[in-house]
């Protein structure tokens, strides 16, 4: 009897918590969904899943003029279900830059989303050709247990991609990475890493997946654009969240000790061009939504919308304390 009691315990209380995943999209608010779409196919290798235009519902949620209207265009890394890109396009409404000429280290926002490639100088080259810009030409370094090959390639709309190339240990387990992998972290700089780590690990319940913490050990080029000099005194903390742990659908928060800039949080929201939002798929929305309150997130928007290809389902948005915009959906 005590046996089956103790194992119907869990059961009870995880109708209590909220079941959050990796967030499944990322959604990119941009001026040329044609430009887009053929760097993605021709340099990322990646494929259109839909095109159409976004539910009228999210219009008023997101509390757009009356005549907007969203045309969007929905991609991914061939053969993969997750680490989808969203690109949007808004009509008949004012929009800025949320990040406009942003350095690495200024806050609020998403400064980027990383996907992995298998031969970092060819893609570097390509986009290079396209009139990609960067703070930097790509690096090779160590972070934590990993050595990468990495460079932050800038694109239209400020818009910034994180391109991974994985020396060591081996990467493993991603048989569908051709030229881009499908998306699999996203990056905040951040006033306060204790605040950004409260909300992710004390409210939502994300996991510890890694963390670093201190300036580079020797000067020179770096894959942040600091000056070279400076790269030995100037502290970064990052930490990687995850709903169970993972780097699938993660985050990435770093803070920088001795840098101060701009802070593109009250512009890090829609219609705004940049790195919009991230959508994460959630079990038990309406608990979510109760904790989030209670913890002082107000829900930004709240609708009942479609959405392809999950069908119906109900959109909570939130913004995070550095002005990040995030979605959940049931």
């Amino acid at each position: 009897m005590l046996a089956a009691l103790l194992s119907f315990a869990p059961a009870l209380a995880a109708k209590d918590v909220p079941e959050i995943g990796g967030w499944r999209e990322t959604l990119l608010s941009v001026r040329d969904l044609a430009g887009w779409e053929q760097v993605m196919i021709e340099v990322g290798g990646w494929e259109v899943m839909s095109r159409g235009q976004a539910d009228a519902r999210l219009h008023a949620a997101w509390e757009l003029p009356a005549d907007a209207s969203i045309d969007e265009v929905l991609m991914r890394n061939p053969g993969t279900a997750t680490g989808y890109i969203r690109f949007l396009r808004f009509n008949n409404v004012e929009q800025q830059q949320m990040r406009s000429n942003g350095q690495t280290w200024e806050t609020g926002g998403i400064f980027d989303i990383n996907v992995r490639v298998t031969d970092l100088a060819a893609r570097f080259a390509e986009l290079q050709a396209r009139d990609w810009q960067s703070f930097g030409d790509p690096v090779r370094f160590t972070f934590g247990p990993f050595v990468v090959r990495e460079w932050l390639g800038r694109g239209p709309d400020g818009i910034v991609f994180a391109l991974i190339q994985r020396d060591a240990p081996p990467l493993e387990g991603w048989p569908h990475l051709k030229r881009f992998s499908r998306s699999f972290n996203s990056t905040q700089i951040v006033r306060d890493m204790q605040a950004s780590l409260h909300f992710y690990t004390d409210v939502l319940g994300f996991k510890l997946y890694v963390e670093t913490q201190g300036p580079s050990d020797t000067p020179g080029p770096n894959v942040l654009g600091l000056p070279h000099n400076l790269v030995t005194e100037i502290s970064r903390h990052t930490v990687i969240v995850h709903p169970t742990g993972e780097n699938e659908g993660s985050v990435e928060l770093i803070e920088f000790d001795g840098l101060t800039g701009r802070d593109f949080a009250p512009l890090a929201k829609p219609p705004n061009l940049g790195v919009l939002a991230l959508r994460f798929p959630v079990k038990g929305l309406d608990t979510l939504a109760t904790k989030l309150e209670a913890s002082g997130f107000e829900p930004q928007a709240r609708a009942r919308v479609s959405i392809t290809p999950y069908g119906e389902v109900e959109l909570l948005a939130i913004i995070g304390p550095n002005g990040e915009w995030l979605e959940f959906y049931e």
